[in-house]
């Protein structure tokens, strides 16, 4: 091993200790806009761009970190893997029980964007980016929410910042756990 390349690795044993990816808080905006909350989420994750996508793009496994999720089924799909139509329920806090069909369009492992296309939202639409770091991945989500039914402001944003730390913990682990089915 050279010199630079021992100082390198050395360098990167001291400024990003074991773990440092797990240990970062999820930091997640809620601001309303109009009847519309506009969400943005940036965390960093102890997993590779792949192990994450895996698992965020997995419909069976939806369930296993989407807070008040019921069930996902993938009713089209195009068979390069470009994109797919799903159908989802979810039984949030505050509001009645939601049936979506959301289109959603791949670049594996980078990220997606999705948008409603029916169902009792009036609009939901966002975008997951994975961006590798040294150590981990950093994800970026961000997604407008509107609902047909309205809540208290307070109510909402603290429903909305509750589940989504508990989602992107559960999937950190379920990123890291190792299974992929």
């Amino acid at each position: 091993m050279t010199i630079s390349r021992f100082f390198f690795l050395s360098l990167v044993a001291i400024t990003i200790p074991d773990g440092a990816a797990a240990q970062a808080p999820v930091q997640v905006t809620v601001h309303e806009d109009g009847s519309a909350w506009r969400i943005q989420v940036d965390a960093t994750m102890n997993a590779s761009p792949r192990q994450i996508w895996s698992v965020l793009t997995n419909c069976a496994r939806a369930k296993e970190f989407i807070p008040h999720f019921e069930m996902c089924r993938v009713v089209d799909k195009d068979p390069a893997g470009r994109w797919d139509l799903r159908e989802n329920i979810s039984n949030p806090p505050f509001l009645p029980r939601i049936r979506t069909m959301i289109r959603s369009d791949y670049r594996p492992p980078q990220g997606f964007s999705y948008r409603l296309v029916s169902g009792d939202l009036k609009r939901s639409e966002g975008s997951w980016e994975l961006i590798p770091q040294l150590v981990g991945t950093r994800v970026h989500y961000q997604a407008l929410f509107e609902p047909q039914v309205s809540a208290p402001s307070f109510l909402m944003i603290s429903a909305i910042k509750s589940d989504l730390s508990e989602m992107f913990s559960r999937l950190e682990r379920l990123s890291t756990s190792g299974k992929t089915d």
